[in-house]
């Protein structure tokens, strides 16, 4: 069974990766993660406004879990720098597919930050970065 990570950031462009993974895989073929990785700004935002951006990711994740029903979903919530949080994440855990979409940077920077820093950074796994479709 493969394991397929999705970074999500809750926005709509990064939920179009659980329909790239419905319409790639079956469900019985994979194991799907949906990742979330927030900013980790204690000494700025304080134990409170910590916590409650982890309850509404934590909502969130499950919320969109839905979207997979009959799969084999795992969520999970880290803290940190995006990029290396990820590679570390997918490398620890032994992930075979990331799947991602390219944030929309105009017509010079084809990939966001975080999408570069995986495809120069995570050569372990496959990767799928996903291009939006321009309107």
């Amino acid at each position: 069974m493969k394991k397929v990570l999705l970074p999500i950031d809750g926005s709509v462009r990064s939920l179009r990766t659980i329909d790239m993974v419905k319409q790639t895989y079956s469900p019985d073929t994979v194991e799907v993660t949906l990742l979330t990785v927030l900013p980790d700004q204690m000494h700025i935002d304080g134990q409170f406004t910590r916590d409650r951006m982890a309850r509404k990711a934590e909502q969130e994740l499950a919320t969109f879990a839905q979207l997979l029903l009959g799969w084999t979903v795992k969520t999970a919530l880290l803290w940190g720098s995006p990029g290396p949080e990820i590679v570390h994440f997918a490398r620890e855990g032994k992930f075979d597919v990331l799947v991602m979409t390219r944030s929309t940077r105009g017509p010079f920077q084809k990939l966001g930050s975080v999408a570069t820093y995986l495809v120069r950074n995570a050569q372990f796994l496959d990767l799928i970065i996903m291009r939006e479709n321009e309107a």
